[in-house]
């Protein structure tokens, strides 16, 4: 089985039901990487055999199968009342807010397997040309096809956040953990950053305001000192970075590399 890489960069886990979603795009990805052809049964069945019954495991039996928001194992798994709850408010959340942005454009919501494959298809996950499926480099973003919420669009624009500056930002940590131990803090400039980890000004700034945003860092400038943001930053100009080295071991694993 073959998955997309940029499945998970793209957003769409947080719009379509997740673990039939991803199983779909398994089939798209597998079926485009071994060139075949034919409709969404058919490279099921290309894929998996004739008898499907168990292949889904718990997503259903068949394309056929209905639409499952919830993950009753991930509901038994939890630890706690409180869990248990916010993992069935997160599985309505996402079918109302896909259920609202199909509404508002004109279209059905998926009830069955087979539906949420046709909806991936309309939307361009997946295409075929003469007969053959295909899926492209860059997946289509969700917020860029469906009208979703705020609460959404801000939640997908975290998530890319993230991805832009994580190289970056992991170079910062490696810095102050592997070449400085720990420092109580660190005056510096984005121009020396840029020498240190080879990343761009513009990358390093987003760094810095998302490991403040994290509550992982704050940034001080003058005498007496004052918070400043990193898009304000000059890229000459000598700033103080103070880690909060509580904070962050509380909410991160960082992995040494050893030579």
């Amino acid at each position: 089985m073959a998955m997309h890489n940029d499945w998970w960069p793209s957003g769409w886990t947080h719009v379509l039901p997740q673990n039939q979603g991803m199983m779909l795009c398994m089939i798209f990805g597998t079926a485009t990487t071994r060139g075949l052809k034919g409709d969404l049964d058919d490279i099921t069945r290309q894929i998996f055999g004739d008898e499907l019954r168990g292949v889904f495991r718990n997503l259903g039996d068949n394309l056929d199968s209905p639409i499952l928001w919830l993950d009753q194992e991930e509901v038994d798994d939890a630890e706690s009342d409180e869990e248990r709850e916010e993992i069935r408010a997160v599985a309505k959340h996402g079918e109302s807010t896909l259920t609202g942005a199909l509404h508002a454009i004109g279209k059905t919501p998926p009830a069955t397997i087979r539906d949420l494959g046709q909806l991936m298809v309309h939307f361009g996950i997946a295409t075929t040309e003469d007969g053959a499926w295909a899926m492209p480099e860059v997946l289509p973003r969700p917020d860029d096809v469906l009208p979703l919420p705020e609460d959404v669009r801000e939640r997908l624009a975290a998530m890319r956040r993230f991805e832009a500056t994580q190289a970056a930002e992991q170079a910062i940590i490696r810095h102050l953990v592997d070449d400085l131990g720990h420092p109580e803090e660190l005056f510096t400039s984005l121009d020396r950053l840029e020498d240190i980890t080879g990343e761009d000004i513009d990358t390093l700034r987003a760094a810095l305001e998302h490991l403040v945003e994290l509550g992982d860092a704050q940034l001080y400038r003058g005498n007496p000192r004052v918070i400043v943001a990193a898009k304000d930053l000059p890229s000459h100009a000598r700033f103080h970075l103070v880690p909060d080295w509580d904070h962050f071991h509380e909410h991160r694993m960082y992995i040494r590399r050893e030579n």
